[in-house]
């Protein structure tokens, strides 16, 4: 019965500095996982004060125009992903270039919604909370 007890003991100790360090882990966003996809769902409303199609980017790459009306859902890697918007570059839409980018993280399977926001020549992305 000894060796069952001095088991008993290690493994007891063992779990207790595996919590211990898990504590002190620092937190930092993760890189983003190819196979781990996440979701996002852009929509633009019909009441758009602006007809032109906007244009969406994510880590500054042009993915998508986006018309009044119209919903886009794509499949991202998980991780810290940029997202910014413009009006579309062709015609008399042509507008100063994307905007800012915002920052947002992804957690694997998570499907995070934003609201295309016109406003004058500013367009922006707006989180939607559910």
């Amino acid at each position: 019965m000894p060796r069952y007890l001095l088991i008993a003991c290690w493994l007891a100790s063992a779990l207790a500095m595996a919590n211990e360090s898990a504590l002190d882990a620092p937190l930092t966003p993760s890189a983003p996982v190819a196979d781990a996809l996440a979701r996002l769902v852009i929509s633009r409303d019909n009441s758009s004060p602006n007809a032109c199609d906007v244009e969406l980017y994510v880590n500054q790459n042009s993915v998508a125009q986006i018309a009044p009306g119209q919903s886009l859902g794509l499949d991202a890697p998980s991780g810290e992903l940029t997202l910014s918007a413009a009006l579309s570059q062709s015609g008399y839409c042509a507008g100063a270039g994307p905007s800012a980018p915002q920052s947002v993280l992804l957690e694997p399977g998570q499907t995070r919604h934003f609201d295309i926001r016109v406003e004058g020549d500013a367009v922006f992305l707006a989180p939607v909370t559910e």
